[in-house]
């Protein structure tokens, strides 16, 4: 191919050749890999040269940067999440309002505006409800991780699909979500934003427990919703030879969250900067962007590690971060000894439960039939996230029992099924073994259901006598 032309460019001849080129090598190369703004100068640019374009990330992607590729297009994918962060616009609203009026596109073409507009909301109000393909499964974070975010952004669409014998725990009896309480003082530097330096000093002592006292092998981040907290921060990690040395085989990353949307670590501690006495320019920053956030708490695959003020933040005006705060407190509070004293206060007759109105008649009366038994089932025993309907445990061992109702069988869909595939799995993985009866096999014949756990209870009682 002949020499670049002036500052690099390649020249008309050159271009000429690489036309040709692309040509014979698109049947051989037909999907390209590119930046928006790589494009250009890589890919010819002709209309409808590329039968689909895909968009990944276009919750992030401006339109401007994407028209170019459009152009390209006969059919086009996008991909986003408009509960992550958007572009970053250097062009406030007033002037992308006032050169749309200028031009006479507003309010014709208003949500074709750059400086608030994502690629993804742009194409959202192009296509019918019917054609938005909601990706449901998640399969990055620990429950404890994802379960917050579900409730607060998703409103619980989003089904827990992780393959926990993946993650990497750094103690396999923690909950996925840890909070470090520590009380400090942010201040706002010259360069703006906040900076806690008490907390900064608490992220980098709990850096020195996670891989230095306890050899942690997973890979380890850091993320701040501010700059200057991420720099405090990186200057107390670089001045600490050992640890410096250490995280750099964790693949270690202090940032903003901006830089860690589309990045993951095995286990991500956020530092909230959050007090009492916190500016109000930062309080307001933090309140006016839930999406950052979101964000922040869901790089962490197997932990997140919470290292703030959590009266500071629980007491806050910022309503997300409040909630967040009182969701943490709940993870990881049920006593080691909880089901001994459930067992304790059951009867022959089926008993109050926090839930009733999920309670059917053939729960009560398969209740009854076990207790008769000698088999004492504890109704609606939580699981992480579920809700069992029975808890058979013993000796160490532990039987899920789902009653499924009629009006379950009447609502059965490959929702329910995929819902019920990922619970099974979870349990599997948390030690539970599963039996799952219908209404009809309890109301047809109950004697065989009760059998099928008093076989389970003979099992234990065989895998003892074998030891």
């Amino acid at each position: 191919m002949p020499e670049p032309g002036a500052e690099g460019k390649l020249t008309k001849t050159a271009w000429r050749e690489y036309r040709n080129l692309l040509q014979d090598v698109g049947p051989i190369l037909p999907c390209w890999a590119v930046t928006s703004l790589s494009a250009r100068g890589r890919i010819e640019f002709a209309p409808g040269s590329y039968d689909i374009v895909v968009f990944d990330e276009a919750s992030q992607c401006d339109i401007a940067s994407a028209l170019p590729l459009l152009y390209r297009a006969k059919s086009v994918v996008v991909i986003g999440d408009p509960k992550q962060l958007s572009h970053i616009s250097g062009l406030s609203r007033g002037q992308d309002l006032g050169l749309m009026e200028k031009h006479g596109v507003f309010p014709r073409f208003a949500e074709w505006a750059y400086s608030h507009q994502s690629l993804f909301a742009l194409a959202a109000t192009k296509v019918a409800a019917a054609d938005i393909i909601t990706l449901r499964d998640h399969h990055r974070s620990h429950a404890d991780i994802i379960t917050f975010s579900n409730n607060e952004f998703y409103e619980q669409t989003l089904r827990v699909a992780t393959r926990y014998d993946r993650l990497k725990m750094p103690k396999k009896d923690e909950p996925g979500v840890i909070w470090i309480d520590v009380k400090g003082h942010a201040v706002r530097p010259g360069s703006g934003g906040a900076v806690n330096v008490e907390e900064a000093r608490a992220v980098v002592a709990k850096l020195r427990d996670l891989v230095l006292a306890n050899g942690y092998e997973g890979t380890v981040g850091v993320v701040t919703p501010f700059r200057a907290q991420a720099n405090a921060i990186l200057e107390a990690v670089n001045a600490d030879e050992a640890l410096f040395e250490a995280l750099l085989r964790a693949e270690f990353l202090v940032d903003t969250v901006h830089r860690f949307q589309g990045d993951e670590r095995d286990v991500m501690i956020f530092s909230p900067v959050v007090t009492s006495d916190m500016p109000e320019s930062a309080r307001v920053f933090l309140r006016s962007n839930p999406n950052l956030f979101n964000v922040a708490i869901t790089r962490a695959r197997a932990q997140l590690i919470v290292v703030g003020d959590r009266a500071a933040c629980a007491k806050c005006d910022i309503g997300y971060l409040s909630r967040f705060a009182a969701y943490t407190s709940s993870l990881g509070a049920v006593e080691k000894d909880e089901i001994a004293e459930r067992l304790n206060a059951l009867g022959p007759e089926y008993p109050t439960v926090a839930r009733p109105e999920l309670v059917s008649d053939w729960e009560r009366i398969f209740y009854r039939a076990l207790y008769a038994r000698g088999i004492r089932a504890i109704p609606q025993y939580p699981v992480e996230k579920y809700l069992l309907d029975f808890l058979v445990a013993a000796n160490g061992r532990r039987l899920a029992i789902e009653v499924d109702g009629e009006r379950y069988h009447r609502n059965w869909t490959g929702e329910l099924c995929r819902r019920d595939q990922i619970r099974n799995q979870r349990l599997f993985e948390l030690g539970y073994d599963v039996r799952r009866f219908w209404v009809y096999e309890i109301r047809d014949d109950i004697e065989a259901c009760v059998r099928s756990v008093e076989n389970w209870l003979r099992m234990d009682s065989s895998l003892r006598s074998a030891k």
